[in-house]
C-alpha cells in the first residue's frame, strides 16, 4: 500500500508542542520515559501528557483525553495497549494531529488478530491523512533541537549534535547505532525508528534528510520495504547533493528474512535487486556499525578523491601491507609515483627505508621530525596519487601532536583526501587525536580499517563520476503490440518457439528454425537448415526440457533425426503423460561462441529486472550473475558485462577469441526494453544459452523461456 510523500517533515523532528498518550507518573515505564526525557534533554516546546489517571505528571497538567488538549500538537506519541491503539489514533485524526508516533507493539510482527490491527491502523492513518511512524518502535530522537521523544536505556544520555541523521527500522539496534557512533566520534543530528512501518517509509525519511540542510551524511538500517522501487530515485537525489547514503540492509538470508518478517513484518525482497538498486545510484552498503562510523568520519572531511589510486606513508612496513591488501581487494589502486617524486624522496628519505609505495620512512622520524612533513608533501604534489594514508604506528605524547601538526599544515593545502592509521591509546596522543578531529582529518586505531574507509569513500566517489556521466544516456524504448497481445491473459508458460518470436520482435537475434509435427516436416526443415541440426520438443507443461531427456544436439543426418525424433516425443510423454505437446523444433546448431545466460525478474517490489552471467556452472552453481532494474542504458549494461568474474573469458583471455562484447550489450539494452514494454504480461524470462559469437558476430538465443504476469 503506498502513502503519499510528506513534505513537512522538520515538522515531525521538530515540534512545537507533544502530546503523550498514555503518560505515566512511574517515569521507569516505557509510558513514563518519553515525557521525563524530553523535560531532562531540554525540550522547549509544550507538552500535554493526557491520561485520566493523573492530574499531572512532572508539574505538567495532564489531560484526561486527547479533546481536551487546548491546541493540535504537532505530534503525539502513542503509549497504550495495542487493542485500543486505533481508537486513539482515529482521535488523533479528528483532532488533526499531523504526526502520530506507535510505540506499542501486537501488530502484525504478532501474526493472526496482529494483522487485522494493524489493518485498521493503515486504513485510519489514510483515512485522517496522517503520519504515523510505528507501530513496534522506539521513537526518534532530533539531537539539534533536543527533542528525545523516546524511550530505552540510549534516551537517559545526552549527546553532542552533528551532521549525520539515520533512520532504522530496529528500535533498539538502531539507537544502540547512534550510541557507538557517537562514543566513537561521529556525532548525529537526528535519528528515527519506523518498526512495522505502515506510514512514513525509510525512504521518505532518507529523501527528507536529502534536503534538510544540516545533513551531510544519511545512515539506514533496512529490512525491506514496500516502496523500494524509489531507491534509485532517492540515491540520485542524494548523489546530486553530495549526500554519501551508508545502507546496513539485512535478512539476505533465508533465514534472515524470516527474523525480519516476524520482527517488523516487512518484505525483505531478493538481496541481488536491492545491490541492484545501490550500486545504481551510488549507495554505500555497511556490514557492521564499526563501518557507519569509519566510513562516516571518512567521509566527514568533505574531499573526495578525483581517482582510486591511493599512496601510503608508514613508520611500519607491516601495516603498509595490510593496508595494501584491504585497499586493493575492494578496489582501489596503490599509486605509481613520478620519477620525480621518488627523486625528490631519496633527498630525505633513509637509504634503509622504502621509496615504492607504501613509503616507508621508519623510525627516522624520531630523529627528524621534518621527514613526515617533507614525504607528505612530495606525495601530494604527485599528479598520479588521489588519496594518502599515513600510518602512524603508535607514536604518542610531543612527538604525536608535532606530527599531527605538520599533517594539518598540508591537509590545508590541498583538495586530496589525507587519513591516517594511528595506533597509540587516546590517553597517550589526546592531543594530536584533538588536533586531528578538530581538522576534520579521520584517524582509525588499524589500517585495515583505515583501508575500508578509504575504499568505500574512492567507490562513492567513482560511482558519482560514473553516474554523472550517464546522464545523458538515454535508455532504449520499444512499443511492440503483436507480443503484447500474444501475452494478454496467458497463464501457462510460453515456450521456446514462441518465446523466441517475441525476442526477435525486439530486435534480439535467435536461431534459425521452424516447428515439426511429424518426422517428415522435420526432415524438410533440416535439409533447408543444413546439418547439424538439434531437435527439441515444445510444450508449455514442460518447462526443463533437458532433464525430460526431450533435447537432442549435434544431428549430422536424415536417420540420426528420425531416431530421435521418436526418441525425445516418447521421453517427453514419459515425462509428463499430459502434457500438451506443440510439435518438434528443428533448430540450427551454433559453432563457437560462449555460453551466456539473459533473463528478466518482474519482482512485486521493484518491478522488471535484467540478469546477466557466463551459461553453465558461472550462473547455477558459481551465482556469477549481475543485476540493473530496468530501465538499462547501453553504459549500465557494459558495466553488467564487466562486473562477473568470468568477464575474462569474454575478454580474450588466454589467448581466446573476443567475444561481441558491444553485440552483448545491445543484447542487454533491448531485453531491457522488453521488459520495460511488456511489465504488465511478464514474470519472467530466460535467455539460456545466448551464444555470445567472436567480436563483430554478435549474439544469438539459442533457447528461450517466458513465464506470463498472472494477473490477480
Amino acid at each position: 500500500m503506498t502513502h503519499p510523500t510528506r513534505s513537512d517533515l522538520e515538522r515531525f523532528f521538530s515540534p512545537k508542542s507533544v502530546a503523550i498518550i498514555g503518560a505515566s507518573q512511574d517515569l521507569i515505564t516505557i509510558s513514563g520515559q518519553p515525557l521525563s526525557h524530553l523535560i531532562n534533554h531540554g525540550y522547549t516546546g509544550k507538552l500535554y501528557p493526557v491520561n485520566p489517571r493523573y492530574q499531572d505528571i512532572l508539574g505538567h497538567k495532564c489531560y484526561p483525553s486527547l479533546a481536551d488538549v487546548p491546541e493540535v500538537p504537532d505530534l503525539a506519541l502513542i503509549l497504550i495497549n495495542a487493542a485500543r491503539v486505533a481508537d486513539m489514533l482515529e482521535q488523533c485524526g479528528k483532532k488533526g494531529v499531523p504526526y502520530v508516533i506507535i510505540f506499542s507493539s501486537g501488530f502484525s510482527e504478532m501474526g493472526g488478530e496482529g494483522v487485522a490491527l494493524q489493518k485498521r491502523l493503515t486504513d485510519i492513518a489514510r483515512q485522517y491523512n496522517i503520519g504515523v511512524v510505528g507501530p513496534n518502535c522506539q521513537g526518534m530522537m532530533n539531537v539539534a533541537d533536543k527533542c528525545y521523544a523516546g524511550f530505552g536505556s540510549v534516551f537517559f544520555a545526552g549527546y553532542p549534535a552533528g551532521r549525520v541523521s539515520m533512520v532504522s527500522q530496529s528500535g533498539g539496534f538502531g539507537f544502540s547505532v547512534l550510541s557507538l557512533c557517537s562514543e566513537g566520534g561521529l556525532a548525529f543530528r537526528q535519528m528515527v525508528t519506523t518498526g512495522n512501518e505502515i506510514g512514513v517509509s525509510s525512504l521518505e525519511f532518507i529523501e527528507y534528510f536529502v534536503r534538510d540542510p544540516h545533513t551531510d551524511i544519511i545512515a539506514c538500517y533496512l529490512e525491506g520495504a514496500r516502496d523500494v522501487a524509489r531507491i534509485p530515485e532517492i540515491g540520485l537525489k542524494a548523489l546530486d547533493a553530495g549526500k554519501p547514503i551508508l545502507m546496513w540492509k539485512v535478512g539476505n538470508t533465508d533465514e534472515g528474512q524470516k527474523a525480519a518478517a516476524s520482527h517488523t513484518a516487512n518484505l525483505g525482497g531478493a538481496m541481488a535487486l536491492y545491490k541492484a538498486a545501490f550500486k545504481q545510484s551510488g549507495i554505500i552498503q555497511v556490514d557492521d556499525i564499526q563501518d557507519v562510523t569509519d566510513y562516516g568520519r571518512m567521509f566527514r572531511c568533505g574531499k573526495l578523491p578525483k581517482g582510486n589510486r591511493i599512496a601510503m606513508i608508514t613508520v611500519s612496513g607491516g601495516a603498509g601491507i595490510l593496508m595494501t591488501d584491504e585497499c586493493v581487494s575492494r578496489g582501489m589502486r596503490l599509486a605509481s609515483l613520478a620519477p620525480e617524486t621518488v627523486v625528490k624522496l631519496k633527498e630525505f628519505v633513509p637509504s634503509f627505508g622504502s621509496l615504492a609505495n607504501p613509503v616507508d620512512v621508519t623510525a627516522a622520524i624520531f630523529n627528524d621530525l621534518a621527514l613526515i612533513r617533507r614525504t607528505l608533501q612530495a606525495i601530494v604534489d604527485d599528479p598520479g596519487v588521489d588519496c594518502i594514508a599515513l600510518l602512524n604506528a603508535s607514536l604518542q605524547g610531543e612527538i604525536a601532536t608535532k606530527i599531527a601538526a605538520e599533517i594539518i599544515a598540508i591537509a590545508d593545502t590541498t583538495d586530496k583526501p589525507i587519513a591516517c592509521a594511528w595506533s597509540a591509546r587516546d590517553v597517550m596522543a589526546r592531543d594530536a587525536y584533538a588536533a586531528l578531529d578538530e581538522a576534520r582529518i579521520p584517524h582509525y586505531k588499524s589500517p585495515v580499517r583505515c583501508g575500508r574507509a578509504f575504499a568505500a569513500m574512492s567507490g562513492y566517489a567513482e560511482a558519482k563520476r560514473r553516474i554523472d556521466a550517464q546522464r545523458g544516456e538515454q535508455a532504449l524504448v520499444l512499443k511492440k503490440t503483436q507480443s503484447k497481445q500474444m501475452l494478454v491473459g496467458r497463464t501457462t508458460d510460453v515456450a521456446e518457439y514462441e518465446a523466441k518470436k517475441v525476442l526477435a520482435e525486439y530486435g534480439i537475434r535467435v536461431t534459425q528454425e521452424a516447428l515439426a509435427s511429424t518426422r517428415d516436416a522435420a526432415l524438410v526443415i533440416a535439409k533447408k537448415i543444413g546439418y547439424p541440426v538439434a531437435i527439441k520438443v515444445q510444450s508449455a507443461d514442460i518447462s526443463h526440457k533437458t532433464e525430460a531427456k526431450a533435447v537432442k544436439l549435434g544431428l549430422n543426418s536424415d536417420a540420426e533425426l528420425s531416431v530421435a525424433y521418436d526418441e525425445v516425443l516418447a521421453n517427453a510423454k514419459a515425462y509428463n503423460a499430459k502434457a500438451k505437446i506443440d510439435g518438434v523444433l528443428v533448430q540450427e546448431m551454433l559453432r563457437g561462441g560462449t555460453e551466456a545466460i539473459l533473463g528478466i525478474t518482474n519482482d512485486p517490489l521493484f518491478g522488471p529486472a535484467v540478469m546477466f552471467g557466463l551459461g553453465g556452472i558461472f550462473a547455477e552453481i558459481m551465482k556469477d550473475v549481475s543485476f540493473r532494474l530496468a530501465p538499462v542504458t547501453p553504459a549500465m549494461a557494459r558495466e553488467m558485462i564487466a562486473e562477473i568474474k568470468g568477464y575474462p573469458l569474454l575478454a580474450g583471455a588466454r589467448g581466446r577469441a573476443h567475444a561481441d562484447i558491444d553485440g552483448l550489450a545491445d543484447a542487454i539494452v533491448k531485453l531491457s526494453a522488453l521488459a520495460v514494454d511488456l511489465k504488465d504480461q511478464v514474470a519472467e524470462l530466460d535467455i539460456n544459452p545466448l551464444f555470445v559469437m567472436e567480436r563483430g558476430k554478435g549474439v544469438v538465443a539459442a533457447d528461450a523461456l517466458i513465464r506470463p504476469k498472472v494477473q490477480d
